[in-house]
Formats: C-alpha cells, structure tokens, sequence
C-alpha cells in the first residue's frame, strides 16, 4: 500500500472518458477534509470542475472551490505569459516580444513547448512557499493530466531535454523538473481506468510505456465505474432458473428478471477484468463504486471522496452505504 495522503504531488492519467477529472477531485477533497491546503489543476482542458462543486467558472488563478480546497485550469499561453513575466520583470517587454506575430507562430510550431511550461507550471507551485521562507503554498498538488498517449509524452519531456541540451536555463529547469516528477518520495502517477475491456487494455499498455520510458514512480490502479453485487451464488443461479423458465413477454417479472441477469453478469465480468489488473499489473487498487444517480453532483462527488478515504485508510464506516436508486449514471 502506498500512502497516497502523504505524497505532495498527485498525478492522474488514464484513458478519455474514464473519470479522470472526477477522481482528481475526488482525491483533492479527501486530503482537504484531512485538513491538508489542496490545489487541484487541470491542464489544457475544457473546464469541469466547476461543475462538480457547483462553483464559478476556474481559470488561472486559483479558485477555492472547499475548505482547504483550491482549483485552476492553466492554459500553455497563460503559462508561458507568467514565466515570462518572471524572468523578463517587465510586462512591457514580454507584450514586445512574446505578442509580436512573428514570435507567436514561431512558438507554435516548437515541439513540447506546451507541455514543458504546462509541467513548469505545476513545478513552480509545487515550489512555492508562502513569503520567504515560509511554509509550502501547498500540502498537496493533484494534477489531471492529459489521456494515455499524450500523458506519457508529457511527462517525457524533461528527460527528452535534458538529453537533447546540456547546459543554460532550459536544461536547468526541466532537470528541476524532472527531479521533481522522478522523486518517489513525493510524487506518484496514479492509473485511472473503467472496467471494461478497452480501458483496461490501455491501462496494461500505459503501465507497460511508463515503465520503459519514464522514471516517474507508480502509485494505484484506481477503477471507477464498479458494479456493487447485489446478489449471493445461490441468489444468481436461481435467477438463472427463473429466467430459463419465464417467457420474453415484456411482463414485470421480465423486465425485473432481464435487470438482475444484466446486473449479475455485469458482476462477473467485471470481477474477470479486476482479477486480470491484478495479475498483469501488479499494482494496489482502488475501486470506486458505480453511483447511480439522476444528475451527478457535489453530493455523489463526496460520496466518492469517503470512499477513497475509506479504501487508503480502512476506515469502517457506522452507517451502511446508500441503497441503489432507480436511475441511471455513471460518474464523470
């Protein structure tokens, strides 16, 4: 088991439309509950996370979305403009040579460029501090970072640098950089995948990849979207019977007999899936129940948080879980 709470830098990838936003979020308002100063990035993406706590819209600056909690959505222009500004020291200076024309299409055909200052700028507030010498800005950075392929990409570019140029500002910074995405001590990259053949597929691959060609240090499968059983063996083979027995005629005990053989095999396939990550990754996991839920909300998101926080910590819960409702709706 990996003490996820005690890592400073969170990193999440996975493939699209697997949950990876919810889960970063998720993950952020578990250590902020745990009293812990969380900032919660989303790089280069449309905007969710508004969304799932019912805030404003989150942009550059961060915006506190809970106690302790705190989001921001960077763009590689912006990104560029403020380490710019930092090491130029006049905004004057940067409108005359980062907007010119000339300088701009320049800077959108350098391979990378987007994802080194998108990673520079999780690097500087991983790095700063509250005044000189004071504490860490933050406890805790959870990163949504791009899907699959282009995850593994952005993550390879300090090390595609630091072997490409050997000295100045640039190698010094993606070696900081990298340093600080390699340091198992506080950094870990977290798998983020459905159930289904697949994600799961691609998860194998993704594991595969960042063992070959990144340093960054593994931490949890996490599986979203997971069918709970409803049924005991005895339970699921009389449903078998009956439904072997019972006509397709479109009556309630159809409907409810198709519902429960969905359901059930649902289970089992899924428990397949779970056993194969076990045997071919090697890694802890974390599975994240499936809500069904009309409209997913704040409240089905800090459904999700507890049970994060329960699975790292093996909390035992007072109060049993909430019953299923009848709609439909996985989460994020």
């Amino acid at each position: 088991m990996i003490d996820l709470f005690g890592k400073r830098l969170i990193i999440n990838t996975g493939k699209g439309g697997v949950g990876k936003t919810t889960l970063s979020a998720a993950i952020g308002l578990a250590a902020a509950r745990r009293g812990k100063r969380v900032l919660l990035m989303e790089l280069n993406a449309k905007e969710k996370t508004s969304r799932l706590f019912g805030s404003s819209p989150i942009g550059f600056e961060p915006t506190e979305v809970e106690d302790n909690l705190f989001a921001v959505n960077i763009t590689p222009k912006e990104a560029l403009r403020e380490y710019a500004i930092l090491k130029l020291r006049l905004k004057t200076l940067y409108r005359a040579v980062f907007e010119n024309r000339f300088v701009r299409t320049f800077l959108r055909v350098i391979p990378g460029l987007n994802e080194l200052v998108l990673l520079g700028k999780v690097w500087f507030e991983e790095q700063a501090n509250d005044g000189p010498g004071g504490r860490p800005r933050w406890d805790m950075i959870v990163v949504d970072a791009p899907a699959t392929g282009h995850g593994v990409f952005f993550l390879q570019i300090p090390a595609v640098i630091t072997n490409i140029v050997s000295s100045g500002p640039m190698f010094d910074e993606a070696r900081q950089i990298q340093a600080m995405i390699e340091d198992s001590s506080r950094t870990v990259l977290n798998l983020i995948t459905l159930v289904e053949e697949m994600p799961i597929n691609e998860t194998i691959e993704l594991k595969r990849t960042t063992e070959e060609t990144l340093q960054v240090p593994l931490g949890y499968v996490i599986a979203n979207a997971v069918y709970e059983p409803m049924f005991s063996d005895r339970q699921r083979d009389l449903v078998t019977a009956v439904r072997a027995e019972t006509d397709s005629d479109g009556s309630h005990l159809d409907r409810l007999l198709e519902a429960a053989t969905f359901r059930s095999n649902r289970v089992q396939l899924q428990r397949e899936y779970i056993e194969r990550l076990d045997r071919e990754l090697d890694l802890p996991q974390i599975h994240i129940p499936y809500y069904f839920t009309e409209r997913f909300n704040f409240m089905t998101l800090s459904k999700i948080a507890d049970e994060i926080e329960r699975q790292l910590t093996g909390r035992v819960d007072e109060d049993p879980p909430d019953p299923p409702q009848p709609a439909a709706s996985g989460g994020g």
